[in-house]
């Protein structure tokens, strides 16, 4: 039985995200099943590369969709919607990462939080660049994933992150050093 506003499911998958967007803003959820679908992977990819757990990377893609659902209403359709759905997932998944180490601050001596940065990782499944990456210290690897794999410029990660244009540069001169040693 269909709700109201809602299309056919066979006929949704026709559409585009800019068709699925407007229907799902009025409460269509099949509209944004279709969405989740479409771009669940391409999500999960973006916060397994920034958090380096599965685990994480599980929850943040998760917190990114209940994200979207919240502000879907707000995309106007200046840009294209997995532009502005790629913004909005990496702010999601960069404010997930903070407020878990922000946890752990809470919780664990200072030695103990710097060992959190460096992720146990399952090494199945996943590309050895992706392996390597997942190994890089938090910070690190967050600045190499938004600059070389993301596209983000030095000046965008420093205002995301909220450091040093200088220090974005220097974590991602770190990070290439570092995996050109993991790869090595």
């Amino acid at each position: 039985m269909n709700q109201p506003n809602s299309q056919p499911i066979n006929h949704l998958a026709q559409l585009d995200d800019n068709q699925l967007v407007a229907i799902a803003t009025t409460g269509c959820q099949q509209a944004f099943e279709q969405l989740y679908r479409r771009h669940h992977q391409r999500v999960y990819a973006i916060c397994f590369r920034l958090s380096g757990q599965s685990s994480l990377a599980d929850d943040m893609t998760q917190a990114c969709f209940i994200r979207l659902w919240k502000k879907l209403a707000q995309f106007n359709g200046d840009s294209q919607f997995t532009t502005w759905l790629h913004r909005l997932c990496v702010r999601q998944a960069i404010n997930d990462l903070k407020a878990q180490q922000s946890l752990w601050r809470r919780f664990l001596p200072a030695e103990d939080v710097a060992h959190q940065d460096v992720p146990s990782v399952e090494l199945t499944d996943h590309h050895l660049l992706d392996k390597c990456i997942a190994r890089l210290p938090q910070r690190t690897r967050i600045v190499f994933v938004l600059c070389a794999i993301e596209g983000y410029q030095h000046n965008e990660i420093a205002a995301l992150l909220n450091i040093a244009v200088g220090t974005s540069k220097a974590q991602y001169h770190n990070a290439k050093h570092l995996l050109q040693e993991m790869l090595a």
